[in-house]
């Protein structure tokens, strides 16, 4: 048993975080054929709401780690691109956490679908602003770079803003399945 002044994180803390990392990986998998439609946003989002921002956090490092050095599609070989796409996938588990009273009151009351469109619609711009900015930085010519990427933004973009509003149907009921198992909500 750990004493609670332990600067370590208790074991049901790590399992929580790697479990949720390996379901940010595994429900992205059948969306790896596709550009830029995908769940691990979501999945990580999903985190911060369920675990906290901190566990949500690290998720988005455990996970980003994972899906930057053993993607099926590939090794990212272009380090700053990589700790880009890290630094995106840490921001939305936190958000996650942030949002997460909000978004589970919403999810309580049916009406979390707003909350959840415009989160997801502006973490993914966050992302791709962050991950095009890195690889123009690196490729340039930087404006030719940076448009270029606007068409498979604007996909990502669109795709993450439904799918974060479709979640809404199911947030409530996985959190009633789960909360007893989870960290309390604050407030």
């Amino acid at each position: 048993m750990t004493h609670p002044d332990s600067r370590h994180l208790p074991l049901s803390r790590i399992v929580r975080i790697g479990i949720f990392a390996a379901l940010a990986f595994g429900i992205n998998a059948p969306f790896l054929v596709i550009p830029n439609i995908e769940l691990f946003s979501l999945a990580l989002f999903l985190s911060g709401v369920f675990l906290g921002a901190a566990d949500g956090a690290a998720v988005g490092i455990v996970a980003g780690l994972i899906f930057v050095l053993f993607n099926p599609n590939g090794l990212q070989t272009i380090p700053l691109v990589g700790l880009a796409q890290i630094l995106g996938f840490v921001s939305f588990g936190l958000c996650g956490g942030l949002l997460r009273r909000a978004v589970l009151r919403r999810a309580e009351s049916g009406n979390s679908s707003a909350l959840l469109i415009i989160s997801g619609a502006l973490l993914t711009l966050w992302y791709d602003l962050i991950t095009n900015l890195a690889f123009a930085l690196l490729f340039g010519p930087f404006w030719v770079v940076l448009i270029g990427g606007i068409g498979f933004g604007l996909i990502h973009f669109i795709s993450n803003s439904i799918i974060f509003g479709m979640s809404s149907l199911v947030i409530g009921k996985i959190w009633r399945r789960i909360e007893h198992l989870m960290p309390p909500s604050v407030g």
